[in-house]
């Protein structure tokens, strides 16, 4: 605006020159007039300023009551803004009333004198920048801590986007000269005249393109930025939402036995799956901590949300999908057929027919001391020793549930006992039949026994019973536990070979061990479980944390402690982030394993199993709010303890803190497109009326007024196209570079996962419409519009 005044007051300030007018006068007159065009917004500013921004926070979804006084320091902001803007308006004027043409004296200058101004805000921006992405990186932010702990906010850091996009914007000016050097060679080798004369004119005249198309690609820059800052923002809060709760619905530990929330939650009305996810604390080197996440892969799929990129691939759509099912199967255990005897489904009680027989008498242990010295036995035999049984039974997710049967004496006659599933919390079917655990009062005197399961009934809760048979290929291995008192010592308690007898289910030989003199009480554990191929290491998918601080590669084998146990995995995949870990400070590693897999591998160590700590939910379609309000209901659960994957996402959006910029943003491109249209449009109208006299001779010579119009239509398309392609160019230069670090959790953290940077198409090609829609309605106009040829010439007569 200030270029096309002062251009347009050349004659004028000619004249004044001439007939005395000293610099100073000239000045003066050009603020006046500046001040003039600043005053009605210097008035109307803050008389604005609180409806806009109760508009802004209404439309923008704060949820903030927002009451904007006009103070006198908003009088004062109002003033000193018009101010600046009346000096910028007539600064080309006060520049031109010397002596010397400023342009004249641009073009006389060295190159690397003219672009050191344009390297010093380029300096200034990259160092901005860089200290944005290491603050970033420190999960600070644009925040700031002094040393009391009051937090504030660097203007540097602040002010960094802006100070890229204007380096962005004043670089590519520079394209402006080369581009109508090519646009002049290019229209002279038609045969064109309206071609030919609007490149010789856009080559002519670089100066006074340079305002509009400045204004058309920071306003194209900033729209881009802003679209792509939205949007990125309104994904990540998405993703963030995806990792918190993990799936649709999450339900935290309740007050319902464990054994039994697998099928309690099943039964919830609306659910298609439940899955149990149990968490273990991973020590890793040089002090640094993990996590494993432990979940029924085989099961998980749709209740997992894992973002493609993640994985290696497309962010969305079915290959996303199929890359989550691929890393799924990829932590699933080995497919086979389980081990054990099949329990039919809805079975309330197991009946086992067992024979405890005593075999023989065994030697005392031996002395341990050389002279005879050591242990003595604890008294005379007192015969065969009793024992106490429980039944192992494995749920449909693989954790092991312990069952009493009760007190067996061993008198050589069968006795049944019974195991109440119901009282165990009715663990998740289909189950399995998977073991014995026998637990006896070591004795005096030690003995030799055998145990045999002669038969086994279920019966179902209508009364239903069903004999248990014993599958093809079902074996047993028996072996002493930890627990059991002098384990691994001369003529302790010892376990035989485990057989499958005709006609019967199970059989078992042991030695009980004999209790020393100086103890008052001694026990023999003998835990008997269905044989199966030895276990490969657990399949484990690790994420890139994990890979950094244990040192590993995907195909090695790491050492893991999981309820005191140690366990080995094998990584078969890597990821960027999962979801269990994301809870966890920022850089810690986590590792994604089977939850049945794990537990069967602790319960062939004899170690009590990896609870579910929580469970993950998969609605039915549409049926999540049943779902939730049913949770809710229960007198189990607290209303914390069920999160919703949407109310999550629905909290985060809301965040005034986060969507407030977002809105701010968006206004301020919207502005930035209003102020390249009305520039664009009056430098267009400017440029017409500087070449009146010009278009005059031409219409004088013959050219037809179409052709005329033709000119100008390609002479300022030429600037608009150009204006869009650089600013769409930098526009996503910038916001892939600027995105992630400034789009921040509520804890001025880094978001997990990383945000992922997304420029809708259709709302880029509506902003690039909205751009040029005015400009090319103003150029169609002016093309347009009629003109008195001999007026023209005679009111601009050569001087």
């Amino acid at each position: 605006m200030g270029q096309l005044l002062s251009t347009e007051r050349t004659d004028e300030r000619i004249v004044l020159r001439a007939r005395g007018a000293s610099r100073r006068r000239l000045a003066g007159l050009a603020l006046a007039e500046a001040l003039l065009l600043a005053l009605p917004a210097a008035v109307a500013a803050p008389l604005l300023a609180g409806p806009l921004l109760r508009l802004l926070a209404g439309g923008g979804g704060w949820g903030l009551p927002l009451e904007a006084a006009r103070t006198g320091t908003t009088w004062l902001t109002g003033a000193l803004v018009a101010l600046g803007c009346a000096v910028a308006v007539a600064a080309p004027a006060v520049l031109r009333s010397g002596a010397d043409d400023p342009a004249v004296r641009e073009r006389t200058r060295p190159r690397a004198l003219r672009a050191g101004a344009d390297l010093g805000l380029l300096v200034v921006a990259g160092v901005a920048y860089w200290q944005l992405w290491r603050r970033t990186g420190d999960g600070g932010g644009v925040l700031t801590e002094d040393g009391d702990g009051t937090l504030g906010i660097d203007p540097v850091l602040v002010a960094a986007p802006a100070l890229a996009l204007l380096a962005g914007t004043v670089l590519t000016l520079r394209l402006l000269p080369p581009a109508a050097g090519l646009a002049e060679r290019a229209a002279a080798r038609g045969r064109g005249l309206a071609a030919a004369l609007a490149g010789w004119q856009i080559s002519r005249r670089q100066l006074r393109g340079t305002g509009p198309v400045l204004l058309l690609v920071l306003a194209t820059a900033l729209g881009m930025l802003a679209i792509g800052q939205r949007a990125s923002w309104d994904r990540s809060q998405d993703d963030q939402a995806d990792f918190r709760a993990a799936g649709p619905v999450r339900v935290l530990d309740g007050r319902t036995p464990k054994s039994g929330q697998g099928d309690d939650y099943a039964a919830v009305p609306g659910v298609a799956a439940a899955l149990p996810v149990g968490y273990s604390a991973l020590d890793l080197p040089d002090g640094h901590a993990g996590s494993l996440l432990a979940l029924d892969t085989r099961r998980a799929v749709g209740a997992l949300r894992l973002r493609g990129d993640l994985l290696g691939g497309p962010a969305d759509g079915p290959a996303a999908r199929r890359a989550t099912a691929d890393l799924l199967r990829a932590a699933a255990p080995p497919a086979g057929t389980p081990p054990g005897i099949g329990i039919p489904a809805d079975t309330a009680q197991l009946h086992l027919t067992l024979t405890l027989t005593s075999l023989r008498t065994l030697p005392a242990p031996p002395r341990l001391a050389s002279d005879g010295s050591g242990p003595r036995p604890a008294g005379p035999d007192t015969g065969p020793v009793p024992a106490t049984v429980s039944v192992l039974v494995t749920d449909t997710h693989g954790s092991p549930h312990t069952l009493p049967l009760g007190a067996f004496p061993a008198d050589g006659h069968p006795h049944t006992g019974t195991a109440h599933l119901a009282a165990a919390g009715r663990p998740t079917g289909p189950l399995r039949l998977t073991g014995l655990l026998l637990v006896v009062d070591q004795p005096p005197v030690p003995h030799r026994q055998r145990l045999t399961v002669d038969a086994a009934r279920a019966v179902t809760a209508d009364g239903a019973a069903h004999r248990l048979t014993a599958p093809r290929g079902l074996a047993w291995t028996g072996r002493i536990t930890d627990r059991s008192a002098s384990a691994g010592t001369p003529g302790g308690p010892r376990a035989g070979r485990a057989e499958v007898p005709d006609g019967g289910l199970l059989a078992q030989t042991y030695d009980s061990g004999a209790r020393q003199a100086a103890w008052t009480a001694a026990v023999t554990t003998v835990r008997i479980t269905a044989a199966h191929p030895a276990r490969p290491p657990l399949a484990a998918v690790a994420t890139d944390a994990f890979l950094r601080a244990s040192g590993s590669r995907v195909g090695a084998v790491v050492d893991l402690t999981v309820n005191g146990q140690a366990l080995k995995a094998r990584i078969v995949r890597a990821v960027r982030a999962l979801p269990g870990p994301a809870d966890a400070p920022v850089g810690s590693g986590g590792l994604l394993v089977d939850f049945g897999a794990v537990n069967e591998a602790l319960s062939d160590l004899g170690a009590g199993p990896l609870d579910a700590a929580e469970w993950w939910l998969r609605p039915r379609p549409g049926a999540t709010a049943t779902v939730v309000a049913a949770l809710r209901a229960r007198p189990d659960l607290e209303p914390g303890q069920v999160l919703v994957r949407d109310e999550i996402a629905r909290e985060l959006h809301d965040d005034p803190l986060g969507r407030g910029p977002q809105t701010a943003l968006v206004a301020a491109a919207a502005v930035a497109v209003a102020l390249a249209a009305t520039g664009f449009a009056v430098g267009a109208a400017g440029s017409v009326r500087e070449r009146a006299r010009e278009f005059a001779v031409l219409r004088a010579l013959g050219a037809p007024r179409p052709q005329l119009a033709r000119m100008i239509a390609a002479e300022q398309g030429v600037l608009i196209v150009l204006a869009l392609a650089v600013g769409t160019a930098l526009g996503t230069v910038l916001t892939r570079a600027v995105v992630p670090l400034v789009v921040l959790t509520q804890q001025a953290g880094r978001p997990v996962p990383p945000v992922l940077v997304e420029l809708p198409a259709g709302q880029v090609v509506g902003l690039l419409a909205a751009v040029a829609a005015v400009p090319l309605l103003v150029v169609a106009a002016v093309g347009l519009r009629r003109g008195d040829p001999v007026r023209a010439l005679r009111g601009r007569g050569e001087r």
